[in-house]
């Protein structure tokens, strides 16, 4: 949401981004935690399983009525401007600028973050892979540009929201325990 506020989208399409930024993973849902939660490297299989999650997405959400924009943005998180992305391969002009923060927000989001199979990145190390998505064709350069010169405050903001829902829910399941 913050990036899409500082490329300068409406509220109304501020709002599309945070929909299709919570739920640009619900294909998951369909893939095995085996699969997600693994904490060593992926088989091919594996991969191609966990691949078809932005499909599931896609496959989701454009069945509910006036989520069509949100179907769209949340399920091409895994698109590259090259057209070497998954799972429609589809090329630059078919990626839309909400599409392209999603992709890019994605990104930042999974490098920043602790996973199963390892520790989450410094700020160097996030700029660089994301300035050389950009400069190789992968990326949006202007959207990559817009977070990596907001980085800190972008990181600030998602660091505050993950601990504010972390904190929710441990606060549910200890009420739901006692």
């Amino acid at each position: 949401m913050l990036l899409a506020k500082i490329i300068g989208m409406s509220e109304s399409e501020i709002k599309l981004i945070e929909a299709a930024g919570l739920l640009h993973d619900l294909g998951k849902l369909v893939i095995p935690n085996t699969i997600l939660e693994k904490p060593s490297r992926l088989t091919s299989a594996e991969m191609a399983i966990i691949k078809q999650h932005p499909y599931h997405t896609f496959s989701i959400l454009s069945t509910i009525a006036g989520f069509q924009t949100i179907a769209g943005w949340a399920s091409f998180h895994h698109e590259r401007l090259d057209g070497n992305g998954y799972p429609f391969h589809k090329k630059s002009y078919e990626i839309n600028t909400g599409a392209r923060i999603i992709a890019v927000s994605d990104i930042f989001t999974a490098l920043i973050e602790d996973r199963p199979y390892r520790k989450g990145m410094d700020i160097s190390g996030i700029k660089k892979i994301l300035l050389d998505g950009a400069s190789s064709g992968i990326q949006d350069a202007r959207i990559v540009n817009h977070l990596v010169d907001n980085m800190e405050d972008i990181r600030k903001d998602v660091k505050e929201r993950q601990d504010q829902e972390r904190n929710f829910y441990r606060t549910e399941i200890e009420r739901a325990e006692m």
